[in-house]
């Protein structure tokens, strides 16, 4: 079920793609949308060296003004823009480190909507790393829609994880097409015969190639992608570079990860 689901509010360009995705969910599945912007108090580490908590130096007392009188202004417009979608006392105010206070939120809604810039951000990244609720990331230019359905299937019980999470919320879509590549040895027999049972069409592709650019090309023709959850994934980033990154980068259709 999707019952509650929270926007994550940065600093994006232009809030109504997020609101947009929101309201979709709302009207179709009847779901409570909540957002929530957060003051993160990391900006302030940039400071010179304080004594006893206080600040030395005029710059950087004048730093801080101009700062919190930016993030001011900015909440402020985006109370503006949530009440044109929703009840302004569904935006949550916060300060302290983003990936916190979304962990602890994460506790009393479903799903939670980031938008995805183009470069994955820090806070982005820890909150992939960290997350324990399914993730919806929504590109710059692109609000959601759900009806044709892929899955970036690895074959790996992180990615069942997240198909049968989706399954569980968006239990109207029955058309799922699932996307592997260079996995033809490996089977996922029990996932197909599941579908069946479960009254869902299955259009299974096994692909060759480079997967980065079979999966991002094949992404064009589906509204929502589904991926298996990268945490573990980043420790070897550095090292062997990281398919599904790059993947989130890459795509522009939203990307869900249970």
């Amino acid at each position: 079920m999707l019952n509650r689901i929270l926007i994550l509010f940065g600093n994006e360009l232009d809030k109504n793609n997020l609101l947009k995705t929101g309201q979709y969910l709302k009207e179709k599945y009847g779901t409570e949308v909540y957002g929530l912007y957060i003051r993160d108090i990391r900006k302030y580490e940039v400071l010179p060296p304080t004594v006893e908590g206080l600040v030395v130096d005029n710059s950087a007392n004048f730093l801080i003004r101009e700062w919190e009188k930016s993030e001011n202004i900015q909440v402020e417009e985006l109370k503006k823009v949530f009440k044109n979608y929703f009840p302004v006392e569904h935006l949550l105010i916060e300060e302290g480190i983003t990936q916190e206070i979304v962990q602890e939120k994460m506790l009393g809604f479903d799903l939670v909507i980031v938008e995805k810039s183009k470069t994955i951000t820090a806070n982005q990244k820890d909150i992939l790393r960290h997350h324990y609720k399914p993730v919806l990331l929504i590109s710059e230019k692109n609000n959601l829609k759900i009806e044709k359905v892929m899955i970036a299937n690895d074959k790996s019980e992180r990615v069942n994880k997240s198909i049968f999470a989706f399954l569980n919320m968006f239990h109207k879509l029955d058309d799922f097409t699932s996307v592997a590549v260079n996995l033809e040895d490996e089977t996922d027999d029990e996932f197909s015969k599941y579908m069946e049972i479960a009254g869902k069409t299955l259009n299974s592709l096994e692909l060759e190639g480079k997967p980065i650019d079979i999966i991002s090309e094949k992404s064009e023709e589906f509204d929502i992608l589904i991926m298996g959850d990268l945490k573990h994934s980043f420790l070897l980033e550095k090292l062997t570079g990281n398919t599904g990154l790059k993947l989130l980068e890459n795509i522009e259709i939203p990307i869900y990860i249970g």
